[in-house]
C-alpha cells in the first residue's frame, strides 16, 4: 500500500469533516447570535513518524498526511438588528449573558428574552436570566432594558440588572445546542453592560466566504479522491505484473 493512499484518505476525511462544519455555518447564517465554527488541521511530517532509533513506526506513511482536526469557534461579535421588542437586547462588544439551567449556569449572546408565567425574565428556551443577585423577578410589570443593563418598569423603577460576564480564554467554551454554551471554569470577570435595547445580535457567518470555502473544499475533496483512485490503479497494475 503506497503512502499516497494514506495522504489521499487523510485529506478526503479532513475535507468531509470541514464540509460538515461549513454546511452547518451556512444553515445558521440567519440564526440569532450564532457564532461560526471552523476546523484546524495539522500536517504530520515524516520526522514525527520515526522512532528514536531511526526506524519507522509500524504502519506509518512515508510522507506527510493530515492529522485529526482541532475544532474552534469564532466568537467575533456581529452587528445588531432592531426588533422593537422591549425584552430583546444585544450585547455591544464582548461578553455573555448568564442564565440558569437545570445543569447549572450557562452563557449566551441570544438576547431574545421574555417574562415567563412566574414573572421571571427568561430566555426563549425558558431558562432564568441571571442578574447581579440571581434571577431577575419582574412580576407582571411591563419592562424595558436600558443600555447599561438595568431592567426597569414603566415608572422607571429598577427591578434588576443583567449580568454580563467575560472569559479570558474563550477556548474553554463549548456549544451545547441552541444558543447556549458551557464553560469548563468560572467567568474571569463581570463586565459593565454595554447593551443595545430592542435589538438582537445577528449571526457572524459571512455567507459569501462560506460559499467560497464550500467550492474550494469540494474541489479539494475531488482531488484527494483522485489520488486514492490513482493509487488503486497503480496497485492493481503492480499486482497484475507480479502474477503474470
Amino acid at each position: 500500500m503506497g503512502s499516497e493512499l494514506y495522504i489521499g484518505v487523510s485529506g478526503a476525511v479532513a475535507r468531509l469533516r470541514e464540509l460538515d462544519v461549513v454546511a452547518n455555518n451556512l444553515a445558521n447564517a440567519q440564526t440569532t447570535g450564532f457564532k461560526r465554527d471552523g476546523t484546524l488541521f495539522d500536517a504530520v511530517l515524516q520526522s514525527a513518524l520515526d522512532r528514536s532509533d531511526g526506524s519507522r513506526v509500524a504502519g506509518a506513511a512515508a510522507r506527510s498526511f493530515v492529522s485529526p482536526e482541532r475544532p474552534y469557534t469564532d466568537w467575533t461579535p456581529a452587528g445588531a438588528e432592531r426588533t422593537g421588542a422591549s425584552t430583546d437586547v444585544a450585547i455591544e462588544g464582548p461578553g455573555f449573558f448568564e442564565v440558569l439551567t437545570p445543569d447549572g449556569p450557562r452563557y449566551t449572546r441570544h438576547g431574545a428574552f421574555h417574562v415567563n408565567a412566574e414573572g421571571t425574565l427568561a430566555t426563549a428556551d425558558g431558562y432564568a436570566v441571571l442578574g447581579e443577585g440571581g434571577p431577575i423577578e419582574v412580576g407582571a410589570a411591563a419592562i424595558e432594558i436600558a443600555p447599561t443593563g438595568e431592567v426597569r418598569d414603566a415608572s422607571g423603577a429598577i427591578l434588576g440588572r443583567l449580568r454580563v460576564v467575560e472569559f479570558e480564554d474563550l477556548s474553554i467554551l463549548q456549544k451545547q445546542g441552541g444558543s447556549l454554551v458551557a464553560a469548563e471554569g468560572e467567568p474571569t470577570g463581570v463586565l459593565p453592560p454595554r447593551l443595545i435595547p430592542e435589538s438582537l445580535e445577528s449571526s457572524n457567518v459571512d455567507t459569501t466566504k462560506e460559499m467560497a470555502a464550500l467550492v474550494v473544499l469540494q474541489r479539494s475533496f475531488a482531488a484527494a479522491m483522485e489520488t486514492i483512485r490513482a493509487d488503486d490503479r497503480i496497485t492493481a497494475r503492480l499486482l497484475q505484473e507480479v502474477t503474470q
